[in-house]
């Protein structure tokens, strides 16, 4: 706790909290640029366009936030060369926890904001189909876990670089990624395409009637084992991330 402690002291003037809140709100103000007017075909199927909405907004956007979240949790010991100061002080491996639980404290605030504006949203808009509370808190769960491995993967490239343009580069990479990965298929068992694997909803266009229909998708086993590799990265990543870090030369 005193490792955490002293973690957001050192970022306490970054500005970092402020930084995730104008890359969120691009978010917040593309869902009310799509989400305006709605008729009454939208009203009927709203809380199902916001569920089906998010992780295809997040498989574009949220790699290179997380890319930018990690690289200004990591370039002050990089600027300062202090990495070496630190590990008089802390044990390596404690210090990896350190940032990667700061990392993950902004990463579920990041996604309980965005779940907590798609609620106010929907009550705003006065939605007409039901609310189902549980899809909205899985929605929460998967979101975060896709944050989360994505935050480790870039974390772990932040430090290991000394120039935080790589990692960042990655992000942007990955994002372009996600955006190629929708066209493909609505599961993937990268760590990019998480988000779409972890997608609660499916949609049918009726290219006659030009109608859109959305509906509570039912994943299949190779589609339940993509929402499982996620898990799986977070422990690949955090593993071998934890053992890079400790084995790290200064």
């Amino acid at each position: 706790m005193i490792t955490l402690k002293t973690e957001f002291q050192k970022i306490k003037r970054r500005k970092i909290g402020l930084t995730m809140a104008a890359l969120t709100g691009i978010q917040f103000v593309w869902f009310l640029w799509a989400t305006k007017n709605p008729d009454e075909k939208e009203l009927t199927q709203g809380w199902l366009n916001l569920l089906y909405s998010l992780p295809l907004l997040n498989v574009i956007m949220m790699p290179t936030i997380m890319s930018v979240l990690a690289s200004r949790l990591s370039d002050l010991e990089h600027k300062g060369n202090t990495y070496k100061q630190l590990r008089t002080l802390r044990r390596p491996g404690i210090l990896y926890d350190a940032k990667v639980l700061c990392g993950f404290l902004f990463v579920a605030a990041i996604c309980a904001a965005q779940i907590l504006f798609l609620l106010v949203l929907g009550y705003c808009y006065h939605y007409t189909d039901t609310l189902y509370p549980h899809y909205y808190l899985s929605a929460f769960l998967l979101n975060l876990g896709c944050c989360f491995s994505l935050y480790l993967l870039q974390l772990n490239l932040s430090l290991l670089f000394f120039n935080q343009m790589i990692p960042l580069v990655v992000g942007l990479c990955g994002s372009l990624l996600g955006l190629i990965l929708m066209f493909i298929k609505m599961y993937s068992f990268l760590p990019w395409g998480g988000f779409l694997s972890c997608t609660l909803v499916s949609m049918d266009w009726n290219v006659e009637t030009r109608v859109v229909t959305y509906f509570y998708r039912e994943h299949s086993a190779i589609e339940l084992c993509a929402i499982g590799m996620v898990f799986i990265w977070i422990a690949i990543f955090y593993m071998t991330g934890r053992v890079a870090f400790t084995r790290k030369e200064v």
